[in-house]
């Protein structure tokens, strides 16, 4: 079996080895429930507090504005449907590049009579400001938006969004599931009101999510049946997946800039190598505005699923969408939005990186695909793999 090269971090991220012993360590120490009253259910708290705490400060939040759940897709429904619900004349303002969680909400929303005006993107991938302005205006009472897409990388203009929010005193949820980790998130500098955070976009583990409210009374529970998480999140805390998550946000926020700075070389070198053998491929969004650690690129003329397919023959993981929605026979919708044709969004492929791939990881990559790609297409005399894994280990990160 060919060693694994792992270029799906925006799906999800491998824990970290600090995450793994945090774990097994967790694991061993015979943790009680927390709600009890003894020194075991005392420990447990002691240790969530530690980790609510941590998630608290890479998020620029207060730790008492942090609730644990189950992850962002239900972070996220809870959030839009108490917001929405309960109000007079509601009037859900999005955008079309949303996660699936939200957009699926949303036509939830909708089909229960609720206003939902979903906004348009740039072939850059964002927003218009002053589209955004007249549709708050025109009754706009919530606004969810993304603040880095999940498929792209291309990064909202959020402070923006969060003053036109301030302006007109409507309430303002971000989920910033892609963006926690890759760029400093100011929960209470920026003007949101909801921000939703995943544990496993960073290295943490899966099923556990953060939700950082201003004003947590204007939430109602979305279950009942308990008073964890003050009442508001009813349930037996995820122990384990709150201290993993923990430990992944202490790690990251003490090596944040040498983490991005890291993943920013290593994104940059794989398109550099491809871009340089295959001039023709095409960056799909805005390469200013978009995450350290993510490229879409559009292939013409070529399938990108065989591409993702041949990649994993090699032991390279890549992906076409969004894993929440690749099981899909359609064309990316965030993409389609962008305005691509449909054979342009077929054409396209997801890599997205993490400070545990290295230089000679990323070098190998581009030199399978750009031998994969003159396969496909026919393209003469392709770049050798030498010619890229040269000089490798000298930049090996």
């Amino acid at each position: 079996m060919k060693p694994e090269i792992y270029l799906d971090n925006n799906a999800t991220t491998h824990p970290s080895d600090e995450v793994r012993e945090a774990l097994s360590t967790a694991i061993n120490q015979d943790f009680g429930n927390a709600s009890s009253e003894h020194r075991s259910g005392e420990k447990t708290r002691r240790a969530i507090m530690q980790a609510r705490d941590s998630v608290a400060l890479l998020l620029g939040a207060k730790s008492e504005s942090i609730v644990f759940g189950s992850g962002v897709t239900e972070l996220n429904y809870w959030v839009l449907t108490n917001a929405l619900r309960g109000h007079q004349s509601p009037h859900l303002v999005t955008s079309q590049v949303e996660h699936s969680c939200v957009i699926e909400t949303a036509n939830i929303l909708e089909a229960e009579g609720i206003r939902v005006t979903r906004m348009p993107v740039g072939r850059d991938g964002r927003l218009d400001i002053d589209s955004l302005t007249a549709a708050v205006a025109d009754g706009g009472t919530f606004v969810s938006v993304q603040w880095a897409n999940n498929e792209t990388g291309v990064i909202q203009p959020i402070r923006e969004i969060a003053a036109i929010c301030r302006r007109f005193k409507v309430p303002f949820h971000c989920d910033a599931a892609q963006a926690t980790g890759r760029l400093r998130v100011n929960f209470s500098g920026t003007g949101i009101d909801y921000l939703t955070a995943s544990a496993h976009k960073m290295h943490g583990p899966t099923g556990i999510g953060a939700l950082c409210v201003k004003e947590p009374r204007t939430l109602q529970p979305l279950f009942r049946g308990g008073n964890q998480e003050t009442g508001l999140r009813p349930g037996t805390e995820n122990t384990l997946g709150i201290i993993g998550f923990g430990r992944a946000a202490s790690e990251r926020e003490g090596s944040f800039d040498a983490a991005v700075e890291v993943i920013t070389k290593l994104r940059d070198q794989f398109e550099s190598l491809v871009l340089s053998a295959i001039p023709q491929i095409e960056i799909n969004g805005s390469t200013e505005d978009r995450l350290c650690n993510s490229t879409n690129m559009m292939f013409p003329g070529l399938d990108g699923a065989a591409i993702v397919a041949l990649l994993d023959r090699e032991g390279i993981r890549c992906s076409q969408s969004s894993a929440c929605t690749s099981n899909r026979p359609e064309p990316s919708y965030v993409l389609r939005a962008m305005g691509l044709s449909e054979d342009e969004a077929f054409a396209s492929v997801r890599f997205s990186f993490s400070n545990q791939n290295t230089m000679v990881e990323v070098e190998t990559a581009a030199a399978k695909l750009v031998s994969i790609v003159a396969r496909l297409s026919g393209f003469q005399s392709p770049p050798s793999q030498s010619d890229y894994l040269q000089g490798a280990a000298k930049h090996e990160v």
